[in-house]
């Protein structure tokens, strides 16, 4: 992580979803906020957010003009938004595994796709839509996360 990164000192503002964390933006009770593309592509489609960069190894391609912050120096910060279907403790298997074929239908799905690219969203491979596929994925991003956090003092409250 650049050493500007690593120096910055924040405070965690944590909100209930992205509307009210843009609100407080515009309003100017906060000075910025992270958030994925998919969330915001209209505010900055619209202009009425000024992004600084995606934190994705490549370029996001509705957004052509938004580079990464790898291209601005920031090495060590490279990503990709998450998100995933999960189920609550105690379904039955027999809802986790329709859940699951009905991501891994949508991902084959063009028009699912497409929708998902315009908003800067890369569905994973049918391979990879399983929840073994998933818990590998949180293992592997806990042990990159997990002591860089634990090193800059960041907690959740």
């Amino acid at each position: 992580m650049p050493g500007a990164l690593r120096r910055l000192r924040v405070q965690t503002v944590s909100y209930k979803g992205t509307a009210p964390a843009i609100t407080d933006l515009m309003g100017g009770q906060i000075d910025f906020m992270c958030d994925q593309t998919t969330n915001t592509t209209g505010q900055i489609k619209a202009g009425t957010l000024n992004v600084y960069g995606v934190t994705t190894r490549k370029r996001v391609p509705s957004l052509p003009d938004i580079p990464t912050l790898q291209e601005q120096g920031a090495q060590g910060i490279r990503d990709r938004g998450l998100a995933w279907p999960v189920c609550a403790p105690g379904h039955a298997q027999s809802r986790a595994r329709q859940a699951e074929a009905a991501l891994r239908t949508a991902v084959q799905d063009p028009a699912f796709r497409e929708a998902l690219a315009k908003l800067g969203a890369e569905p994973v491979s049918p391979e990879e839509a399983t929840p073994e596929s998933l818990r590998k994925l949180l293992k592997a991003e806990t042990d990159k996360w997990g002591p860089i956090i634990k090193k800059a003092g960041v907690y959740a409250d």
